[in-house]
């Protein structure tokens, strides 16, 4: 797909620009780095359990969610939000429609859209389900069917 976002930094939750580096980066460089309050790229290929020890020194995470049919996206936002309690924000970038209600049931706190959404009215497909097939991190509001 030709319209996949690249950053190099994103807006936080309070609207304050964060500095992004890769993955990779981050390990070349993780001394300077953890001093400097910068987030992190983390594509569906990454092993998140190597920043699990450094998660306080990280501003904020950024997934790639580039790939509709890749669901490694959800299971890192889990681990970083539920289980290790990741007190920053998890972004879900290069978002599809669809993919919103698991994103946000999976851990990720906001997102950016590829460019092909904008001006369509996510709401409905951020809160759309009333009834859930499986237990997730965040099943508020919804109706459990087996």
């Amino acid at each position: 797909m030709s319209e996949i976002l690249q950053i190099e930094s994103i807006l936080n939750k309070d609207y304050e620009s964060v500095d992004l580096v890769s993955f990779q980066e981050w390990f070349e460089n993780v001394n300077k780095l953890s001093k400097l309050s910068v987030g992190i790229i983390v594509g569906p290929s990454d092993d998140v359990s190597l920043i699990k020890d450094q998660l306080d020194c990280i501003e904020l995470i950024v997934l790639d969610f580039n790939n509709f049919d890749d669901g490694r996206g959800y299971s890192q936002a889990y681990l970083l939000s539920k289980r290790w309690k990741f007190p920053g924000e998890i972004i879900g970038i290069n978002a599809h429609l669809d993919q919103l209600q698991f994103m946000i049931r999976s851990g990720v706190t906001s997102y950016v859209l590829l460019d092909s959404y904008l001006g369509l009215d996510e709401k409905d497909y951020a809160n759309g389900f009333s009834i859930c097939y499986q237990e997730a991190a965040n099943n508020s509001g919804l109706q459990k069917k087996y």
